[in-house]
């Protein structure tokens, strides 16, 4: 055989193996990767680089080989843009899925709900049984907490806003509080700013009391402006308020 022919001969096997990667390569990427759970979660610290998280993301239950997923993270050019956070895989998610999962910071949220009409102990009983949630809070006093929140001097009572919180797994309980209390200051210096010129009323936390008052007066929202202007009018008058409510908190 011919020198140029052993030479043509290498080159087409040479081609033939590199097709054949590629090809190999294409197919691994688009196919779905095996889970050992039906769900795979993990938690990527910031600073953790391409090749830990590769690493981490097989510790975890996914099936494959780690050096295969950070030669895919390499590959691709968005190494670099994966970002920290808690990240949830399910069944039929592939490796091009996976890494821009985290490159868009596409992170798993757990979900906690403070409900209206709740007192701050219920607050805290709810973020205590929230899931995959730091518990910080719980070793602290109510006045340790509300510092701790950049509250300090701020009775708890009333300060935190009642709604549905998306949070990431492994967040802080304050993270929690802190965008609760934040909610409240902006939605009662609202209200505040729309008030009526003749109120007597000093302040939004006298408003935010008296509504506390109303709600618990009544559970039927279409009286709660009758029962309002009992109140306002007696206020008016220097009268006590004469109601259940009053004494209720107190108990609770």
């Amino acid at each position: 055989m011919k020198p140029w022919s052993v030479v043509r001969s290498l080159l087409f096997l040479l081609l033939l193996a590199a097709a054949g990667s590629v090809a190999a390569a294409w197919w691994w990427l688009q196919r779905p990767l095996n889970l050992a759970a039906t769900t795979v979660e993990l938690s990527i610290e910031p600073g953790t680089s391409p090749r830990e998280v590769a690493q981490a993301w097989v510790r975890t239950g996914v099936l494959t080989e780690p050096g295969w997923l950070y030669q895919w993270f390499r590959f691709s050019g968005d190494a670099r843009r994966i970002r920290a956070g808690s990240y949830e895989l399910e069944a039929g998610a592939t490796p091009r899925s996976l890494l821009a999962k985290m490159v868009q910071g596409d992170e798993a949220f757990e979900r906690v709900r403070l409900i209206e009409g709740w007192t701050f102990r219920q607050f805290r009983a709810a973020l205590a049984a929230a899931p995959h949630l730091k518990a910080t809070a719980a070793a602290l006093t109510e006045t340790e907490l509300m510092a701790a929140i950049g509250l300090p001097g701020v009775p708890a009572e009333g300060r935190f806003h009642p709604d549905t919180y998306l949070y990431s797994r492994g967040v802080s309980d304050l993270t929690v509080l802190r965008r609760a209390a934040d909610l409240q200051t902006r939605r009662l210096a609202a209200v505040w700013a729309e008030r009526a010129p003749d109120l007597p009323l000093q302040s939004p936390e006298q408003a935010l009391v008296l509504a506390s008052i109303v709600e618990k007066e009544t559970g039927v929202a279409a009286d709660r402006g009758q029962v309002a202007g009992v109140f306002v009018n007696r206020l008016r008058l220097g009268m006590p308020l004469q109601t259940g409510p009053t004494v209720i908190y107190g108990i609770w």
